[in-house]
Protein backbone atom coordinates (compact mmCIF):
# COMPACT_ATOMS: atom_id res chain seq x y z
CA UNK A 1 0.00 0.00 0.00
CA UNK A 2 1.41 3.22 -1.12
CA UNK A 3 0.70 5.95 1.26
CA UNK A 4 3.19 8.39 -0.25
CA UNK A 5 2.10 10.26 -2.77
CA UNK A 6 5.00 11.70 -5.40
CA UNK A 7 7.32 8.49 -4.29
CA UNK A 8 8.02 7.91 -7.66
CA UNK A 9 9.22 10.90 -8.81
CA UNK A 10 10.87 11.70 -5.40
CA UNK A 11 12.63 8.86 -5.66
CA UNK A 12 13.52 9.86 -9.66
CA UNK A 13 14.45 13.30 -8.50
CA UNK A 14 16.71 11.60 -5.47
CA UNK A 15 19.00 9.45 -7.66
CA UNK A 16 19.43 12.23 -10.08
CA UNK A 17 20.70 14.25 -7.15
CA UNK A 18 22.54 11.37 -6.17
CA UNK A 19 24.61 10.88 -9.11
CA UNK A 20 25.15 14.43 -9.28
CA UNK A 21 26.85 14.54 -5.96
CA UNK A 22 28.47 11.33 -6.05
CA UNK A 23 30.75 13.06 -9.32
CA UNK A 24 31.13 16.35 -7.24
CA UNK A 25 32.12 15.36 -3.81
CA UNK A 26 33.31 12.23 -4.17
CA UNK A 27 31.53 8.88 -2.79
CA UNK A 28 32.38 9.50 1.04
CA UNK A 29 30.80 12.97 1.83
CA UNK A 30 27.79 13.46 4.23
CA UNK A 31 25.92 15.30 1.37
CA UNK A 32 26.09 12.42 -0.28
CA UNK A 33 24.97 10.25 3.18
CA UNK A 34 22.00 12.96 3.18
CA UNK A 35 20.53 11.87 -0.28
CA UNK A 36 21.11 8.31 0.96
CA UNK A 37 19.12 9.27 3.96
CA UNK A 38 16.17 10.76 1.73
CA UNK A 39 16.17 7.87 -0.68
CA UNK A 40 16.12 5.37 2.73
CA UNK A 41 13.34 7.23 4.27
CA UNK A 42 11.38 7.16 0.73
CA UNK A 43 11.63 3.38 0.36
CA UNK A 44 10.50 3.58 3.99
CA UNK A 45 7.20 5.74 3.02
CA UNK A 46 6.46 3.00 0.37
CA UNK A 47 6.73 0.39 2.95
CA UNK A 48 9.79 -0.80 1.21
CA UNK A 49 11.52 -1.91 3.87
CA UNK A 50 14.67 -3.62 2.38
CA UNK A 51 15.40 -1.03 -0.46
CA UNK A 52 14.89 1.40 2.85
CA UNK A 53 17.91 -0.52 4.98
CA UNK A 54 19.94 -0.73 2.35
CA UNK A 55 19.66 3.07 1.89
CA UNK A 56 19.95 3.87 5.40
CA UNK A 57 22.66 1.48 5.65
CA UNK A 58 24.76 3.34 3.23
CA UNK A 59 23.85 6.58 4.81
CA UNK A 60 24.91 5.07 8.22
CA UNK A 61 28.19 4.03 6.72
CA UNK A 62 29.09 7.16 5.25
CA UNK A 63 28.14 9.50 8.40
CA UNK A 64 30.07 7.27 10.72
CA UNK A 65 32.82 7.97 8.62
CA UNK A 66 32.88 11.31 8.54
CA UNK A 67 30.29 13.18 10.61
CA UNK A 68 31.49 13.71 14.46
CA UNK A 69 30.09 10.69 16.93
CA UNK A 70 27.48 12.72 18.71
CA UNK A 71 25.73 14.22 15.46
CA UNK A 72 22.30 14.28 15.75
CA UNK A 73 22.14 13.54 11.25
CA UNK A 74 24.03 10.40 12.65
CA UNK A 75 21.30 9.87 15.58
CA UNK A 76 17.89 10.53 12.75
CA UNK A 77 19.59 7.62 10.43
CA UNK A 78 19.72 5.25 13.40
CA UNK A 79 16.52 6.07 15.04
CA UNK A 80 14.84 5.77 11.05
CA UNK A 81 16.73 2.14 10.78
CA UNK A 82 15.59 0.90 13.97
CA UNK A 83 11.77 2.30 13.63
CA UNK A 84 11.94 0.05 10.61
CA UNK A 85 13.30 -2.94 12.98
CA UNK A 86 10.52 -2.42 15.19
CA UNK A 87 8.24 -2.29 12.20
CA UNK A 88 9.57 -6.00 11.22
CA UNK A 89 9.69 -7.42 14.74
CA UNK A 90 13.34 -7.75 15.36
CA UNK A 91 13.38 -6.07 18.44
CA UNK A 92 16.92 -7.18 19.28
CA UNK A 93 18.69 -5.33 16.16
CA UNK A 94 16.11 -2.24 16.92
CA UNK A 95 17.08 -1.98 20.34
CA UNK A 96 20.84 -1.94 19.38
CA UNK A 97 19.91 1.04 16.82
CA UNK A 98 17.69 2.37 19.70
CA UNK A 99 20.29 2.33 22.29
CA UNK A 100 22.96 4.49 20.09
CA UNK A 101 20.01 7.23 19.13
CA UNK A 102 19.69 7.57 22.70
CA UNK A 103 23.67 7.88 23.79
CA UNK A 104 23.91 10.60 21.08
CA UNK A 105 21.32 12.30 22.43
CA UNK A 106 21.69 12.57 25.85
CA UNK A 107 24.83 13.89 25.06
CA UNK A 108 24.02 16.11 22.01
CA UNK A 109 21.03 17.85 23.66
CA UNK A 110 19.90 19.27 26.58
CA UNK A 111 18.14 16.42 29.39
CA UNK A 112 14.17 17.98 29.10
CA UNK A 113 14.48 18.14 24.76
CA UNK A 114 11.44 16.27 22.72
CA UNK A 115 13.84 14.09 21.18
CA UNK A 116 14.92 12.99 24.23
CA UNK A 117 11.50 12.01 25.51
CA UNK A 118 10.83 10.60 21.80
CA UNK A 119 13.67 8.02 21.72
CA UNK A 120 12.30 7.02 25.31
CA UNK A 121 8.82 6.32 24.01
CA UNK A 122 10.46 4.46 21.08
CA UNK A 123 12.53 2.52 23.68
CA UNK A 124 9.13 1.84 25.89
CA UNK A 125 7.24 0.44 22.65
CA UNK A 126 10.41 -1.47 21.65
CA UNK A 127 10.03 -3.37 25.19
CA UNK A 128 6.48 -3.92 25.44
CA UNK A 129 6.62 -5.78 21.83
CA UNK A 130 9.16 -8.09 23.92
CA UNK A 131 6.73 -8.66 26.80
CA UNK A 132 9.04 -6.94 28.90
CA UNK A 133 6.55 -4.57 30.70
CA UNK A 134 8.47 -3.19 33.96
CA UNK A 135 11.23 -1.92 31.29
CA UNK A 136 8.47 -0.41 29.39
CA UNK A 137 6.93 0.91 31.67
CA UNK A 138 9.93 2.63 32.90
CA UNK A 139 10.94 4.29 29.66
CA UNK A 140 7.23 5.28 29.16
CA UNK A 141 7.62 7.44 32.41
CA UNK A 142 10.75 8.51 31.49
CA UNK A 143 9.28 9.79 28.61
CA UNK A 144 6.60 11.48 29.86
CA UNK A 145 8.94 13.16 32.85
CA UNK A 146 11.27 14.65 30.24
CA UNK A 147 7.78 15.85 27.39
CA UNK A 148 6.42 17.22 30.56
CA UNK A 149 9.24 19.66 30.95
CA UNK A 150 9.19 20.45 27.80
CA UNK A 151 6.97 23.84 26.33
CA UNK A 152 5.28 20.88 24.08
CA UNK A 153 3.23 20.05 27.37
CA UNK A 154 0.22 19.32 25.20
CA UNK A 155 2.20 18.02 22.53
CA UNK A 156 1.25 14.22 21.66
CA UNK A 157 4.68 12.34 23.16
CA UNK A 158 2.45 13.37 26.63
CA UNK A 159 -0.79 11.82 25.07
CA UNK A 160 1.02 8.74 24.19
CA UNK A 161 3.22 8.36 27.13
CA UNK A 162 0.43 8.69 29.59
CA UNK A 163 -1.41 5.99 27.49
CA UNK A 164 1.18 3.54 27.27
CA UNK A 165 1.68 3.85 31.18
CA UNK A 166 -2.30 3.39 31.54
CA UNK A 167 -2.01 0.30 28.97
CA UNK A 168 1.45 -1.34 31.01
CA UNK A 169 -0.01 -0.49 34.10
CA UNK A 170 -3.20 -2.90 33.08
CA UNK A 171 -0.99 -5.44 32.00
CA UNK A 172 1.67 -6.19 34.37
CA UNK A 173 -1.74 -6.02 37.03
CA UNK A 174 -2.68 -9.54 34.92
Amino acid sequence: SLRCNDCQESLEHFQAALEIRQRLLGENHPDVAEIFSFLGETYNKMQNYDDALVYLVQAMDIEEETLPPNSLNLAATYDTIGAIYMILNQYDVALIYYEKVLQIRQVALPADHPQIAAIYGSLGSLFESKGDYAKALNYQEKSLEVARKTRAATHNIVANAQDSIRRLKAKIKQ
